[in-house]
């Protein structure tokens, strides 16, 4: 076999593994694509741990501590106003979604890294 036989057959050989190489990187990042958008999806969409319907006096409680917390968190969410009172309160945000909390976020945005590093480890 010739020399220049030779070097043609390993530039196919380097073709061959970087096709393989490149197919491999397009296989990863198609994978991660994927789980990023069902990542976006819970985010924008939450699971809800109060429920949007009837949200009671003792759900705040537990969630908020008090009554000026959850009136404060909903006002900054919501821009709601109301007069004082739990009555008022619970039927000014009647059918909302309880507000995300920064902690939340913070919380959920370190399980999205930990879950797409875990991804990215496995390929």
């Amino acid at each position: 076999m010739s020399r220049f036989s030779q070097l043609i057959e390993e530039l196919e050989d380097l073709q061959q593994q970087d096709i393989k190489n490149s197919a491999k990187v397009f296989g990863i990042t198609a994978n991660l694509s994927a789980r990023l958008h069902q990542l976006l999806d819970t985010v924008e969409n939450p699971h809800k741990s109060l429920s949007e319907s009837k949200i009671t006096k003792e759900e705040l409680i537990k969630r908020y501590g008090n009554y000026n917390n959850a009136y404060t968190a909903y006002q900054q969410a919501y821009g709601i106003k109301c007069r004082k009172g739990w009555k008022y309160f619970l039927k000014a945000i009647e059918g909302l979604s309880p507000p995300v909390s920064l902690e939340e976020r913070v919380k959920k945005l370190e399980e999205t890294v930990t879950s797409l590093v875990k991804i990215l480890l496995e390929k």
